[in-house]
């Protein structure tokens, strides 16, 4: 008899967000004037609970379900015991306020160990099911972390699930397409990307629901290790609104305008701030600055300011060694700095001026991904970025290389130019296995002790890397869009690494810095970071880490595995993506197909086929075509959306695109104040014109 646990989050209803949410002065969301609803990958997770649930056919089996928060959250749970849930926990503490994802995890999976000890008397026969992410976080950190701590199987982007030869089967989402896999043995953690058949409440379901009592649980009751800020390993050093949006959100009235725009993009040059990818000052340690109290590094503008202020109050009292300042001295500079700081911040501040070293040793690592046969692009991107890291540092880059048959790959990673490369080959890893690649990668990096490590936000890393860290005690932040060398003076930290990141579905950013830790880790957007201009005629050094794995280290059986056959390139000039919109497969293939064919025929540029996740899953088009967070993340000069939405998660894959064209039917479609051009119209009507004026054009010069 199988039990279940979903776990569910309340969360700020982020499609309502405007600028008067925000607190101006700090640039942080104001919860209270936003309607808190359930999150809505959670409401996927229990629905796809309830079909295992009726799949397994046990009228004994429970299911449980468990939150955390302030509460007010009690009504997410009485959501879900409307709809067929069998009790309810939640976690309710002021101490687990302000918590980030590692201690969030912790005191969930305590709390997921005792439902097991209480509600299903040590039965280990049970899934803990939840959304892959929530919205107001976008980590998908949690649940694989849950995992780690349990030591279970994480099977992740879960889409179906199936009950054959008395076990589950699970098919999720991989990179270009799909795979079925089983666990080798419950318990198990799943992720939910996405299920067809929501569930809804009756009336009389809802009305019991109101009746029913809900189990409270506080810190103490679970004893879990991390808890809230102080067991939390990384810290938010600021949250900020994003820049305006550059894209020019202009409406076109037809499309023989849009073919001129399509021409006229395709023949222009990238961008010169678009080629310097967040370029900015290089930063040096202290130590090797030319002014002696420089701190022109630090994480926030504030502390900037209050350390030139400090600079140039020393050098006006002709103070040129620190160690020598007394209490009159003090009081000197306080007098001549006015109101800028008081006195313990001066403290702070000439404790700061003290360290001239990097608080955390070690080279700076990218941990790289491959499909069995090529590296992931985002990969050779990373090795760009770690080399910029390392060199502001003065210390190496590596790059961890984990799988079996690694020849061609190891030498292709060589031509990328890190110094060393570590090498974890084994045949155990020859497929990847979350539980296996975490071992491995893990037991290297715990080895080694590199002072930053760089994992690809792709479906794979954003499931391999909060297991690596978690397993090694280290913070992760997720998703980044920006990675610099900081300094945090005051609070002694010197060249670490401040991670930014977009929150709350991109309508907020956060600036966060690892504490606590041994390791500084990130995931990166792919496409953020540049890729090399050309290979290098690297020399790095192979290193070869031996594992010891054994076949129980696995902890799936992979049934079947598809990827769409043929060649799909998308990193190319311009991409046409067709969404849900194009209602069917024959639709898409017509007019993604003529359009693409026409744009191929009459401009010298090259194009492929794409296709937003909504398109995929409903079979308009294969998944190796998916663009988005859960598909690939692209950068074409002119991304062309037909019939596409604009979800957040297909719009975090298409950022970096340098045009975006949107063609959608609904005058509201989110993707239009997202787009530089859009026309309102069927894709049906509007495409067949600009084929035709597209071939005019052609015929006219």
């Amino acid at each position: 008899m199988s039990n279940y646990i979903v776990l569910v989050k309340q969360v700020p209803d982020v499609s309502q967000i405007t600028d008067n949410a925000f607190d101006l002065e700090t640039g942080t969301l104001i919860r209270t004037r936003l309607k808190s609803v359930i999150n809505e990958l959670d409401t996927q997770a229990l629905a796809m609970a309830d079909q295992m649930k009726h799949q397994n056919g046990d009228e004994h089996s429970k299911i449980i379900c468990l939150t955390m928060g302030p509460p007010m959250a009690q009504e997410v749970l009485k959501y879900a015991l409307g709809r067929r849930v069998d009790d309810a926990v939640l976690l309710t503490d002021k101490t687990l306020g302000g918590a980030d994802t590692v201690a969030t995890a912790n005191p969930l999976a305590f709390a997921v160990k005792k439902i097991v000890r209480e509600f299903f008397n040590n039965n280990d026969d049970y899934y803990v099911i939840c959304g892959m992410q929530s919205v107001d976080g976008d980590t998908a950190q949690v649940p694989p972390q849950i995992a780690e701590e349990l030591n279970l199987p994480c099977i992740a982007y879960v889409t179906d699930v199936a009950y054959k030869d008395n076990r589950f089967e699970f098919t999720g989402i991989i990179a270009g397409g799909s795979q079925t896999v089983a666990v080798k043995k419950p318990p198990a953690v799943i992720t939910v990307a996405e299920h067809k058949y929501p569930l809804f409440a009756t009336f009389a379901d809802a009305r019991k629901a109101e009746k029913m009592d809900i189990t409270q649980w506080n810190s103490p009751d679970i004893n879990a290790e991390l808890i809230g800020v102080n067991g939390s390993k990384t810290s938010v050093i600021r949250v900020f609104p994003p820049g305006k949006s550059i894209r020019k959100k202009q409406k076109l009235e037809n499309t023989q305008s849009l073919a001129k725009i399509i021409q006229q993009k395709s023949k222009s040059r990238t961008p010169e701030s678009a080629r310097k990818n967040n370029a900015q000052k290089l930063y040096r340690l202290p130590k090797n600055r030319v002014a002696k109290f420089n701190r022109s590094f630090e994480a926030t503008k504030k502390e900037n300011e209050d350390f030139k202020i400090l600079s140039d109050t020393l050098k006006k009292l002709n103070i040129t060694d620190i160690n020598r300042i007394n209490r009159s001295t003090k009081e000197q500079i306080l007098d001549v700095a006015g109101k800028h700081f008081h006195k313990k911040a001066l403290d702070d501040m000439l404790n700061g001026l003290e360290l001239t070293n990097s608080t955390f040793k070690g080279d700076v690592w990218v941990v790289a991904e491959h499909d069995g046969r090529e590296i992931h692009p985002a990969t050779f991107e990373l090795i760009g970025k770690a080399a910029a890291l390392a060199n502001s540092l003065g210390v190496n880059t590596g790059v961890c290389l984990a799988g079996a048959n690694l020849k061609k790959m190891t030498e292709k990673i060589i031509h990328a130019g890190p110094d060393k490369i570590y090498l974890i080959e084994h045949q155990l890893l020859e497929q990847f296995d979350p539980a296996a690649y975490r071992k491995a990668v893990a037991d290297c990096i715990g080895s080694h002790l590199p002072q930053i490590v760089l994992f690809a936000a792709t479906p794979r890393g954003r499931m391999l890397a909060p297991m690596v860290s978690y397993r090694l005690g280290c913070g992760l932040t997720a998703d980044c869009t920006s990675l610099d060398i900081t300094d945090r003076s005051r609070t002694r930290n010197i060249g670490i690494l401040l991670q930014t990141r977009p929150a709350l579905g991109g309508n907020v950013m956060a600036s966060i810095c690892t504490k606590n830790s041994k390791i500084q880790m990130a995931t990166a957007r792919p496409g953020v970071f540049k890729m090399p201009d050309k290979p290098l005629n690297g020399k790095g050094k192979i290193i070869k880490h031996k594992i010891k794995l054994e076949h129980s280290d696995r902890s799936i059986d992979i049934i079947k595995t598809s990827v769409a056959p043929g060649e799909v390139n998308l990193n190319t000039e311009i991409i046409v993506s067709g969404g849900k919109g194009m209602q069917n497969r024959d639709n898409y293939e017509k007019l993604v197909g003529s359009l693409c064919e026409a744009i191929k025929q009459n401009l010298d540029v090259t194009i492929e086929k794409g296709a937003s996740r909504a398109a995929v899953e409903h079979g308009l088009a294969d998944r190796v075509r998916q663009v988005g967070q859960t598909g690939t993340a692209v950068k074409p000069k002119i991304y062309i959306a037909l019939g596409i939405s604009g979800a957040i998660q297909h719009m975090i894959g298409i950022a970096n695109a340098e045009t975006i064209i949107a063609v959608n039917s609904d005058p509201n479609a989110p993707i239009f104040k997202q787009s530089d051009y859009y026309i309102v119209g069927t894709v049906e009507q509007k495409i067949p014109e600009l084929v035709k004026y597209l071939n005019l054009q052609n015929q006219n010069e």
